[in-house]
């Protein structure tokens, strides 16, 4: 057999509702949380595009060594018995060194990283 409907609980359920009041630093607190939402999101970004960054330049370099690695490593051995081969590996270590040096401070300067 089934129970009665309470009427007060119908009355209750169909009853208007006071809407809850927000808090008086509801918009603040709103665009607190949206800021800080979209940093993680930009660190997520960053983190997954130096992540991916990493893992072509590692596959790259391992790719160029598989292939390579031989011949380049006689290369470098036949260099390194040559008086004269570290007078032209300095400047360029160095030249390379002053240019990401200087890629480094314009893309802050201009804050494009």
């Amino acid at each position: 057999m089934e129970k009665p409907i309470n009427n007060n609980v119908l009355r209750q359920a169909l009853a208007p509702r006071e809407k809850p009041a927000l808090p008086s630093n509801f918009a603040f607190t709103t665009m607190r949380r949206i800021r800080r939402e979209q940093r993680e999101s930009r660190r997520r970004q960053q983190v997954v595009a130096f992540c991916c960054v990493l893992s072509v330049t590692v596959l790259g370099i391992g790719g160029l060594a598989y292939a390579f690695g031989p011949v380049f490593w006689h290369a470098l051995v036949e260099m390194a018995k040559r008086p004269d081969a570290l007078s032209l590996a300095l400047p360029t270590l160095f030249s390379l060194a002053f240019f990401a040096l200087l890629n480094h401070l314009l893309a802050r300067h201009y804050r494009l990283h």
